[in-house]
């Protein structure tokens, strides 16, 4: 295993949250894992939920067949999470992810599916639920996507816009036009990058902290700057990553940056009980017994991305305490 282990203690009033593109089941061929698949795939979460302590998981390209292998090979994920399947329809496709909630911690509550219709065909834009600790935090507003690859949509046409814009509409009417101060976290495999119209002219994902602070409607992208890297000394040291997605036809670049995690002005600067920590939050090393990338016919090319939430402001417990000192005091 790799040195990323999250230690315990103070950062337990800490979220952390996991992207992974698993690859088990993509909708065109939901059932094409093998045992070696998900035996990899376990070693994986198993990292993700041990070294790093991820509290909340949410893996893409999933299906039935595939939530139960992952179970069954990963016994600490099946026995320390609640699972919670989201294959919900969108005309003739649907919805393939699959959210782990560290049990005893985490809640979690669906709200919606994002889709939309466009030329007679309907597109996911996301997929809306909420997250928040076991006691009085305030809930995170979590949007999960997967959207099309451009093997089957160009980066430039109008219908993969037009799912950034849809997005961007409704964060705009749902929760940062009522509530500007809404702790909202974005999270997914785009096949776009950062610098991407998709992302960045239509969604509005900058890398620019004085705009976000400006205007409560930016979203804050801290994946800009893991378009390339820096040597590194150690893991946990690391300041940048080369991407999160292997390309391996790429002519001048085997890397690209799809998976992301784009967060609110308000997490960003830590208005409303939570503050992105963003030095914990980038693209995870696969555990030494699968150094680098998988090889061979594995099926998953995609890194998982960990993002780290910092709970602002006196604990609950804390906050009693206080109370029944400051009634001791006045007697």
């Amino acid at each position: 295993m790799t040195h990323d282990h999250v230690s315990s203690g103070p950062e337990q009033r800490n979220v952390r949250i996991v992207w992974w593109n698993t690859g088990l089941s993509p909708v065109r061929d939901p059932d094409r894992a093998t045992a070696d698949d998900f035996a990899a795939a376990a070693a994986v979460l198993l990292h993700l939920v041990e070294d790093l302590r991820a509290d909340l998981v949410v893996l893409g390209e999933m299906a039935p067949s595939s939530v139960q292998g992952l179970r069954d090979a990963c016994p600490t994920a099946r026995v320390g999470f609640a699972w919670f399947p989201a294959f919900q329809t969108a005309g003739k496709s649907h919805f393939s992810l699959c959210i782990l909630g560290r049990k005893g911690r985490i809640q979690v509550g669906f709200r919606s599916p994002l889709v939309d219709k466009v030329r007679g065909t309907f597109v996911k834009s996301g997929m809306h639920f909420t997250a928040r600790l076991t006691d009085d935090s305030p809930p995170l507003e979590l949007i999960a996507s997967h959207w099309p690859s451009r093997l089957h949509m160009d980066q430039r046409d109008p219908e993969r816009t037009h799912i950034a814009a849809f997005l961007r509409d409704w964060l705009d009417e749902e929760h940062l036009g009522p509530h500007p101060d809404a702790n909202i976290v974005l999270l997914g495999d785009y096949n776009d990058e950062p610098f991407d119209d998709g992302l960045e002219r239509f969604l509005l994902a900058t890398r620019d902290r004085e705009r976000v602070r400006q205007n409560g409607r930016l979203l804050f992208n801290p994946f800009w700057r893991h378009l390339s890297a820096f040597p590194n000394d150690t893991p946990d040291r690391r300041l940048s990553d080369p991407g999160t997605y292997i390309h391996r036809a790429g002519k001048v670049s085997g890397w690209r940056t799809f998976d992301q995690l784009m967060v609110s002005s308000a997490l960003l600067f830590g208005r409303s009980g939570w503050r992105l920590n963003e030095e914990q939050t980038r693209a995870v090393p696969l555990p030494a017994s699968h150094p680098g990338l998988p090889v061979g016919k594995l099926v998953f090319d995609h890194l998982p991305i960990l993002g780290t939430f910092e709970r602002i402001g006196p604990s609950p417990q804390k906050t009693k305490a206080d109370i029944l000192a400051n009634v001791r005091l006045t007697h």
